[in-house]
Formats: structure tokens, sequence, C-alpha cells
């Protein structure tokens, strides 16, 4: 394809840093993390977790950046460039294929959160029932006037922030979502540790009860850790070849990376469990801890409509830092890819988004059987030809030499994790998703 060095690029480190940690700290940690953790024993899944993000996350992570870092390309001319003369290059369309999947049939969730901004802050649950609030929600998945809705809205965001480009756009305003979503989930944490009987559960994430412990645990570990990572969804390589400071300690932004998404994680316990058990909620409620047991919680505390709005806006805050994260590398593909201009390749990507969008609101089962095809399968399998090619093909120790790693400690740790433990860890799941 003769693919050119992208020209894009951050006006500054702290810009990448919130880029790429808004995209990381979207979904995955705000929605994800709380119901997987509360369905896996709580803090035995928290300590499994972080070991995860220590020995696989942070090295397989710093593998994807340095690819588009090291080449200024995007994915697939990325491959070409390191791998020249070799079908390796199909990776990198592997990658886009997922990211578009992603960033298509996601759109309920953050139309569902867009909903609960306003349902609560208009008052819609104030004396419903735990079951009315659940029928609610059913409801809702029905109503496609209203998903539709929010659902313009949501496209039109994105859009208008992803065609402002990287300075302008991206970094910009994920400059300001990630501090304001800070503040957000600080005051939502303090508030909810107020209420009575809050403590015990803090004592479940934190205190560790072994018998909860189990081979699933880890590998649902490693799975929420590549969901929440982004590993192959393509983001983090394009945002890579962002970075145009030379001689950049790549590592030490992945490490920051991955300790931002196990913090947002435990922040994002931190603001349901404590309310969950003070109102003897279902810790292990799965995926409608956050939009069928928690308004329940904000009915019942006062000033319940505030810290409910509150928490929707900032929990639709980190969702949009990962949308628009994920739509600017799609978008850097298929401007690379075809030569056109920004604006063009903004609108095919959001035509793209639009169609898989709008088959996840009206088709039922289309959002948990594809999350179930791109989690389990599609991502698993980027995740592994990530690690095989930056381990064994384009080589740990040229991998390491290019990005300046020279301590033999740390050299050691990753490429160990790269090339040994990372490529059986992932064939484990992808194994066990069959099993």
């Amino acid at each position: 394809m003769g693919e050119k060095k992208n020209q894009d690029g951050f006006g500054s480190m702290f810009g990448f840093m919130m880029s790429i940690i808004g995209f990381a700290v979207g979904v995955g940690s705000m929605w994800r993390f709380p119901y997987v953790c509360g369905t896996n024993g709580g803090a035995v899944f928290i300590f499994t977790y972080i070991a995860v993000i220590i020995i696989i996350g942070i090295p397989l992570l710093t593998g994807e950046i340095s690819i588009g870092y090291v080449t200024q390309k995007t994915a697939i001319g990325a491959y070409q460039t390191l791998k020249p003369n070799s079908k390796w290059y199909y990776a990198g369309y592997l990658h886009s294929i997922v990211a578009i999947l992603v960033f298509g049939y996601t759109v309920p969730i953050y139309v569902w959160v867009l909903t609960y901004i306003y349902r609560t802050s208009t008052g819609f649950f104030h004396g419903l029932s735990p079951s009315a609030i659940a029928e609610s929600f059913g409801s809702l998945t029905t109503d496609y006037k209203t998903m539709f809705l929010f659902a313009i809205i949501n496209w039109a965001i994105t859009a208008i922030v992803i065609s402002k480009g990287v300075s302008g756009g991206i970094e910009k305003v994920n400059k300001f979502l990630l501090p304001a979503l800070g503040v957000i989930m600080v005051v939502c944490i303090i508030i909810g540790l107020r209420v009575p009987g809050s403590s015990k559960g803090l004592t479940y994430m934190f205190k560790p009860d072994l018998s909860a412990f189990s081979m699933n645990t880890v590998s649902t570990a490693i799975g929420q850790a590549f969901f929440a990572i982004g590993i192959g969804m393509l983001a983090s390589m394009i945002f890579g070849s962002y970075i145009k400071k030379k001689n950049e300690n790549i590592l030490k932004q992945a490490s920051i990376v991955g300790g931002s998404i196990v913090g947002a994680g435990i922040a994002s316990g931190m603001m349901i469990f404590p309310m969950v058990f003070a109102f003897g909620l279902e810790p292990s409620a799965g995926v409608g801890l956050t939009m069928i047991t928690l308004p329940n919680v904000f009915n019942y505390i006062s000033g319940g409509r505030i810290v409910g709005t509150l928490f929707y806006v900032g929990f639709y805050f980190a969702a949009l830092s990962s949308s628009i994260g994920i739509g600017e590398a799609i978008v850097a593909v298929v401007k690379d890819g075809f030569k056109i201009s920004r604006k063009k390749a903004v609108m095919i990507v959001m035509g793209v988004s639009v169609v898989v969008g709008s088959c996840s609101i009206l088709i039922p089962g289309f959002l948990d059987n594809v999350d179930i095809i791109t989690s389990n399968y599609l991502l698993v399998i980027s995740g592994l030809l990530i690690s095989i090619f930056v381990g064994w093909v384009w080589g740990a120790d040229n991998f390491l030499d290019a990005i300046n790693i020279r301590k033999k400690g740390l050299r050691m740790w990753i490429k160990v994790s790269v090339k040994y433990i990372c490529p059986l860890a992932i064939a484990a799941i992808f194994v066990s998703n069959f099993i």
C-alpha cells in the first residue's frame, strides 16, 4: 500500500497519556469491571487482576504501542515496515475489524447511560419500586424512539470530536474529560461511604476469600484486562504512531496506563459496592448492576438525584473517551488506506458505525452475541498475533532495543512475558472459551 508516515500527532506527552488512558478507562472499567468483580468473588478477583495487568497487560501494551511508535505508521503499514514481504499485515486488518465492531455494537450502552442521565436528573425513578425500575430498563431496550434519539446525540458528539483531529479534538477533549471524571468519582465514593452499612462493601472488595479463587478467576481476569486495556483494538498502536518525540519511554507510559486501569476499576467498585451492600442488594447482579441496582440506591439516599446524575455523567465521560479513542484509530486507518481526507474518513467510519449500532439496537441478542464473538474470540486472536509478532517475528530483543530498554531486569520481565507467558495465557483463554 506504500503507506506514508503518520502526519497526525499529539501536542504533548500529557495529551497522549490523557488520550490513551481515556481510551482504556472507559466501558471496560466503569461498566464491565464492577459486575465481573462482583460475579468473581470481589477481593480475590481484584488481586488476580492486578497480577495479570503487571505480568501480561503492561508488557503486551508496551509492544502494541511500540509497533506504531517505531514505524510512525498505522496498523497495516506498521506490520509491512517491520516485516516486509510477508502476510503479517493481515493482522492489521483484523485489528481494524475488531475496532469497527467494538465501536459500533457497544452503542446501546452509551444510549442507556445518556437516557439515565436524563431520567435520573428529572426524577423519573423517584417513587418506583425495585421491580418497576427493572421493568423500565427492560422496556427501554425496545423503546426505539428513545434509543435512536440518544444514539443520534452520541454519534454526533463522537463525530464532531474526531473530525477536529488529534490535537484539536481527541487530546483537547480528554484533557477535560479525564480530570472531570476523576472528580465525579471521588465525590460519589465519599457520599457512598457515608451511608450506614457501606463498610461491608469495602470488606467485600479488599478482604480476600480464597475459597472464591479458581482458574476461571484467572481466565476472567485476563479477559477483563484485555477488554480494559484494549489489546488488539487498534487504538494503542495508532496512538503510538502519534508520538513524535524521539527516545520516549514507552514502558513507562504503558505502566501508567496499566496503573490507571486498575485504579479506575477499583474506584468504580468503590462507587458501587459500598452502596450495594448498604442496601442489602446483590453484588453479583451482573450487567444490570449499574442500570437496575443503582437507581434503587439513588432513590433512598439524600440528594440521590444529584448523586445519581453525577454518577451517570461520569460514566458517560468514561465511555465517550473510549469511543473517541477507538473511532480515531479507525479513521486513521481508513484515511491512510484510501488516501482520503479526514472529513471523508470520518463520514465513512461513522456511516459503518451507524449501521452496526442500529443492528445492535434493533436486533434482540445482537449486542450479547457480537460481544461474545468479539471479546472471547476476535480480541483474543488479535492479542495473540501481537504477542507472537512482537516476541518472535519482530523479535523481543529488536523490540526492546528499539524503545531503549536497557536494564536487564526490565528486559527479562518483558521478554519472558511477551514471548512465553502472553501466548500461553491467551491460548489457554481461547481454548477455555470453546470448552
